[in-house]
């Protein structure tokens, strides 16, 4: 089912992505720049697409999809402006708070509190 999912978020890459051998990491490196030439382009037909997508495998039981979702998927939307200016627009926040341990390793200190603040995370006092 994740195969025709991510089909029909890029139907040129089809061939691609009914190759048998195929892993849902594959495909998120694939959406990706396809994702961030949508948000160039302003196609929000696309752009819907592939963030319900990353959504729908993010929420499965099984690890073989939320975990791609968000080691090959979610962790990266800071890597490019286009991207990472549109992240609260499409991530919602109970994700943003399970995902927020993998953006903290690879996002700089002022983007993780801006996110911060637009998603009200309060990180846990520690005991000095």
């Amino acid at each position: 089912i994740w195969r025709q999912k991510a089909i029909d978020c890029a139907p040129e890459l089809k061939e691609e992505f009914e190759e048998p051998d195929l892993s849902l990491y594959t495909v998120f490196m694939e959406l990706l720049p396809l994702l961030r030439q949508a948000h160039i382009d302003k196609n929000d037909e696309r752009i819907k697409k592939v963030y319900d997508f990353a959504e729908w495998c993010f929420r499965q039981k099984d690890e073989n999809l939320w975990n791609p979702a968000g080691v090959s998927f979610y962790e990266h939307l800071a890597d490019t402006d286009e991207t990472f200016s549109q992240f609260t627009k499409w991530i919602k926040k109970d994700i943003y708070v399970d995902i927020r341990d993998l953006l903290n390793q690879r996002v700089e200190d002022d983007k993780m509190k801006m996110l911060d603040n637009f998603y009200g995370f309060k990180q846990p006092k520690t005991k000095t």
